[in-house]
């Protein structure tokens, strides 16, 4: 297991993720104009949806249940679901209710409380809130794959996923999510 980010990124904040989503967008919507015209066909769904009754219900239900799942339950009371269709092989953030009902087993994690399955990228590979508080990704994409620690909160995986869209948008190369 290892970390590819470095310990340590600021706690989340309703302000924080505000500015997260305000940023992530205005650069999702810099990578859609003129995408036809350089890559010969439209882009997908690039957007950051705000969060439905459900999922704010999910959030505190989440909150209520563990305070290992505190920043992803903050984040449901903010962020509703994802879709980065065109950035690197795409990734795709569930809604707050459609992660409390994607649950799962996640020994690597240790924890006595079933992970959250909080999305995937474009391949099939699954992100997993453990009971940790950790974020997990699974080596294949299948629920029963090994999964490994690609950070140790909430807040450091947002900024690894705003890191990699800004990547993306000056690069082409996908980051390491």
């Amino acid at each position: 297991m290892h970390d590819t980010h470095a310990q340590g990124s600021a706690p989340l904040t309703t302000a924080s993720l505000s500015a997260w989503r305000e940023e992530v967008s205005a650069v999702l919507s810099s990578l859609t104009h003129g995408f036809e015209e350089k890559h010969g066909y439209a882009p997908g769904e690039n957007a950051i949806h705000p969060p439905a009754a459900d999922d704010l219900v999910a959030a505190g239900r989440l909150a209520a249940e563990s305070p290992a799942f505190s920043e992803l339950a903050l984040y449901y009371g903010e962020v509703g679901a994802v879709h980065m269709s065109d950035v690197g092989n795409a990734y795709f953030l569930d809604s707050g209710a459609s992660a409390l009902e994607q649950r799962m087993a996640l020994p690597e994690a240790d924890g006595t409380v079933p992970a959250v399955l909080i999305g995937s990228d474009g391949g099939g590979i699954l992100y997993a809130v453990g009971p940790d508080g950790a974020v997990w990704r699974s080596r294949t994409a299948s629920e029963d794959a090994e999964f490994d620690r690609i950070t140790s909160g909430f807040a450091e995986f947002l900024d690894l996923l705003r890191r990699s869209v800004h990547r993306f948008e000056q690069t082409g190369q996908p980051g390491y999510v």
